[in-house]
């Protein structure tokens, strides 16, 4: 990757948060969860990822995934320790990425971006994850037959909307999608190994386990968006997007692992980012 891309893309991260421990698990309850994904080529998904971290490609397609995730859910417990359950909306743009970590490599997604309803959640996740949390205001209408999220983020790179017909939603893939079926969306967006994260500043990596369910996924139809961030990532690297699905899930259990930063000394990857990344920051 070249120094332009690594600072562009260094100062990109920088905008949209902070990465550092997460030194609890949390468990969750998700509501639902719209997840609206984009193909490009994989080429082009690099230009947004850290050099430690690869695209995890789609199969044999050469191409990789970026997603913007609309969602609800409640946190019912920090570590071990069960709380008065806290309501949170949320927005997050993720990638579908690799990562490696003593001497294996895991898929997870990489997260640009995570705004979040809730002010202890937002103040925690901003310091304490790899999810570069904000605290952003939201609205939402869950009706039965519309579902419809807003973020009005202080930065106004990361404010977005979604709105869903429910009455769209069928297990059948829209003819865009590269998915034969729900199972084959699920293995590649959904089951995962975890989420990760990477610090520029002392070129630190994260990787963070996931307990996941097993997923119900189902695509909706019938749904319309605007992502402010989407359309800056675009325009700013040059990438090709093409809308895939959205897919759909609700009434979930997860829990998200303790994570720490860490160095990983392997793969050709790490001295190229060594030598870049200082005149990266020089720029």
């Amino acid at each position: 990757m070249q120094a332009e891309t690594i600072a562009a893309t260094r100062n990109l991260h920088s905008r949209l948060g902070h990465v550092g421990h997460q030194p609890v698990s949390v468990t969750s309850f998700t509501n639902k969860r719209f997840t609206v994904n984009f193909r490009l080529p994989l080429d082009q998904l690099r230009r947004l990822l850290p050099p430690r971290i690869e695209p995890d490609p789609i199969g044999d397609t050469g191409q990789g995934m970026l997603s913007m995730c609309a969602c609800d859910f409640w946190v019912l417990k920090l570590g071990l320790l069960p709380i008065p359950p806290i309501r949170n909306n949320d927005m997050l743009c993720r990638i579908s990425a690799r990562i490696r970590k003593r001497g294996r490599t895991w898929r997870a997604y990489y997260t640009l971006r995570s705004d979040s309803s809730s002010v202890l959640l937002g103040t925690l996740g901003s310091r304490f994850s790899h999810f570069r949390k904000r605290i952003s205001r939201f609205s939402r209408i869950d009706d039965g037959r519309k579902y419809r999220l807003d973020c009005r983020a202080r930065d106004p790179l990361c404010g977005g909307w979604l709105e869903a017909e429910m009455g769209s939603i069928t297990k059948t893939p829209p003819a865009s999608s590269v998915f034969a079926d729900a199972e084959e969306a699920t293995d590649f967006v959904f089951r995962l190994d975890g989420s990760c994260g990477y610090r520029f500043e002392d070129d630190r990596l994260s990787f963070q386990r996931i307990d996941y369910p097993d997923w119900d996924i189902s695509f909706c139809h019938r749904f319309r968006y605007g992502f402010a961030l989407i359309d800056h990532v675009a325009e700013t690297f040059g990438l090709d997007l093409e809308l895939d699905s959205t897919l759909f899930m609700e009434r979930t259990f997860q829990v998200w692992g303790r994570s720490w930063l860490y160095r990983d000394e392997e793969g050709p990857s790490a001295d190229l980012a060594r030598r870049l990344l200082p005149r990266a920051a020089a720029m």
